[in-house]
């Protein structure tokens, strides 16, 4: 097992660093799985600094699992979380896509609320393009 541990300032290069923590992923995972771990990862982290009305000083907390067959991403703020409003492809709102996108790619996801905000995902290692383009 693998496990990668952040913690970064709500500011906006928090995403790419948190997109570039998964490069050393690429060995252990298809292109297709490592494609969708990164934009979920930027989307939730995205979305922390957005909606988390966080202070300079607090942090969001980025957890990588890699176990047998499965990645798991977990992203944590202090923030007073979130109401969740399902999407559709249908949905005219130009907010609540990243959590559209994370029921559509993931494998299981779901919100954890606990005096923070945990927003979690899981993919499989291996997926092809094809799988990736088509979600069950």
């Amino acid at each position: 097992m693998r496990v990668i541990e952040l913690r970064l300032a709500p500011r906006p290069e928090a995403v790419p660093r948190a997109r570039r923590a998964l490069e050393g992923l690429t060995a252990m995972m298809s292109a297709a799985s490592l494609e969708d771990a990164r934009l979920l990862v930027s989307e939730l982290v995205t979305n922390s600094i957005r909606h988390g009305d966080l202070s300079s000083h607090e942090r969001i907390e980025v957890r990588v699992d890699v176990g047998e067959g499965a990645l798991r991403v977990e992203v944590r703020d202090p923030g007073g979380g979130f109401e969740l409003h399902p999407r559709t492809a249908e949905s005219r709102e130009d907010v609540g896509w990243g959590l559209y996108l994370v029921e559509r790619l993931a494998d299981r996801w779901g919100v954890d609320r606990d005096g923070s905000t945990l927003v979690w995902f899981e993919l499989p290692l291996h997926r092809d393009a094809e799988d990736a383009a088509s979600p069950a």
